[in-house]
């Protein structure tokens, strides 16, 4: 990985959860000077499962700016809503490079295409892996961390208590 002054991000942040500060923590390391990180906007998780059980978009930005700051306090943090998959990528001409992980490279493609209709150079774009206990090859998809787990998760458990509240 290189070293930049100027690191870019995106994501949803819900229940900030290990490969969250993983993601993050890379981003920091790679990064000298600035972070910009966009946050999904509300508008943009109509389709995710077990909404109703997503944190406010306030909350995750500021469980965000707090893990970043906490793990590297001298950089500047830009941690800022998005309403699409570019947020101030596709605007911003001091970024050098994008952090992803291998579920949204599509997404840093995309970006760097339109930067390019911009005529803004193209960001390098920096992967991180998804995280497994073990060397065994598994289905990846099922040994994620992932915050749709946990919103499902969380949905169990007000279903077990609903239907136990009548129980005494």
């Amino acid at each position: 990985m290189g070293e930049y002054q100027d690191v870019a991000l995106g994501g949803t942040f819900d229940h900030l959860h290990a490969g969250h500060k993983i993601l993050l923590s890379m981003t920091a390391w790679i990064t000298n000077h600035r972070v910009v990180c966009g946050v999904t906007d509300d508008s943009m998780l109509k389709t995710k499962k077990f909404k109703e059980f997503m944190e406010p978009l306030d909350d995750r930005i500021k469980a965000v700016e707090r893990f970043l700051h906490t793990f590297k306090r001298k950089l500047v943090l830009e941690v800022v809503p998005i309403h699409d998959i570019y947020g101030p990528t596709i605007t911003d001409n001091k970024l050098q490079a994008l952090m992803v992980s291998k579920e949204t490279l599509k997404g840093g493609a995309a970006v760097n295409e339109e930067r390019s209709k911009r005529n803004l150079s193209p960001l390098n774009i920096e992967v991180i892996n998804v995280i497994s206990p073990t060397e065994i090859q598994v289905d990846e998809v099922s040994r994620k961390i992932s915050s749709t787990y946990i919103r499902q998760y969380l949905s169990e458990q007000a279903q077990d208590l609903a239907a136990h509240a009548g129980i005494i």
